[in-house]
């Protein structure tokens, strides 16, 4: 983990997915997007969900998986309650 306490989640999620994909630095006009971020394909998309679990020190259900396509889907599964 390379976060620190000033950092929204937001902020946080796009580092674990750039650090996932190997993403030096994506651009500000490039959404990070499954699908429209390179490398964000299905076997990317693994790698984006275990850095994202690492980073936040938690575990996605296999049915939520799907639903993590983008920051906003991210932060918004993150801050449900458990």
């Amino acid at each position: 983990m390379t976060s620190s306490p000033n950092e929204s989640i937001e902020q946080r999620i796009a580092g674990a997915v750039m650090r996932a994909l190997k993403i030096a630095d994506p651009g500000s006009s490039t959404p990070l997007r499954m699908g429209s971020t390179p490398g964000w394909d299905s076997m990317g998309h693994m790698m984006v969900v275990m850095e994202l679990e690492k980073e936040f020190n938690t575990r996605f259900p296999p049915y939520l998986l799907p639903q993590l396509v983008d920051v906003e889907a991210i932060a918004k599964t993150l801050r449900k309650p458990a």
